[in-house]
């Protein structure tokens, strides 16, 4: 398992990692002071959503700036070899007793066809993983594999050949992972006086677009932009919407005219 320097540009031998087996670790990478703030800051959220308070997530300050971390900016300019936009944060607090989650893959792609452009999810791991609550399985090598989202879900949690578990990490670690590949999260015991504190954000290489998270998506651009994650216009671009598709007409129009050989469709024989 290969770990880059976390507060260093990409070397050509982590992008080669990268490029080959579809992920990259990143040990301590958040700074304790900004880790703490982002823990602290995850605790608001989840009394906000017990409460029913939902906001977009770039509205909350710490957040909303780890979309921009100058450090990770630097390291997907190199992989992505150019621009890119954020497609989606999350953040949770992952309690004893958690039911992890099957096997699948992350890509937005409809349909699942190929891997001509880079998507990137960013996992953060704000206490680290101690083997407690879940570990993190993932497939290295899989990102070419072509399979709809969820097509290995029969497998669980359970082990796959040339799989690996990541159950030791240090707090303020991140791994940088090809949104096409395999991953899981098999549910462990304990923990109950220590909760997992995990915050994924996903960015899309532009060049095509790619299927929206959701409806809201102008919108939480418009709150991240007004909020001064562009950093002063230096990362503008990661908040443009415009490289983002509504997937629901989009899908409705598909359905209607998926039968027998999309190929043979396009030459105007199917």
């Amino acid at each position: 398992m290969s770990e880059a320097v976390a507060h260093e540009s990409l070397s050509a031998e982590d992008a080669k990692f990268f490029q080959q087996e579809g992920y990259l670790v990143l040990p301590g990478f958040i700074e304790p002071d900004f880790n703490s703030r982002l823990i602290t800051e995850v605790d608001e959220l989840m009394a906000h959503r017990e409460a029913k308070d939902h906001r977009h997530l770039v509205s909350y300050k710490e957040m909303g700036l780890l979309t921009s971390h100058l450090p990770l900016m630097e390291k997907l300019e190199v992989l992505m070899g150019g621009r890119f936009s954020m497609h989606h944060i999350h953040s949770a607090r992952h309690g004893a007793g958690n039911g992890g989650v099957n096997w699948h893959q992350d890509y937005e792609q409809y349909p699942q066809t190929n891997r001509s452009h880079l998507m990137v999810h960013i996992f953060y791991y704000l206490n680290g993983l101690n083997g407690e609550i879940g570990d993190l399985l993932v497939l290295p090598k899989s990102q070419n594999m072509i399979i709809a989202n969820g097509g290995l879900k029969l497998f669980g949690t359970q082990d796959l050949p040339g799989s690996l578990c990541v159950e030791d990490l240090t707090p303020g670690s991140a791994i940088i992972v090809h949104s096409g590949v395999w991953h899981a999260r098999r549910p462990k015991p304990g923990g109950e006086d220590r909760p997992r504190y995990f915050i994924d954000v996903s960015y899309c290489q532009h060049g095509v677009l790619w299927p929206a998270y959701g409806n809201h998506m102008d919108e939480i651009n418009q709150t991240a932009l007004e909020s001064g994650l562009g950093r002063d216009g230096r990362y503008d671009y990661v908040y443009d919407a415009s490289h983002f598709y509504e997937r629901g007409p989009i899908r409705e129009q598909f359905e209607k005219m998926n039968e027998g050989s999309l190929a043979l469709k396009l030459k105007g024989i199917g």
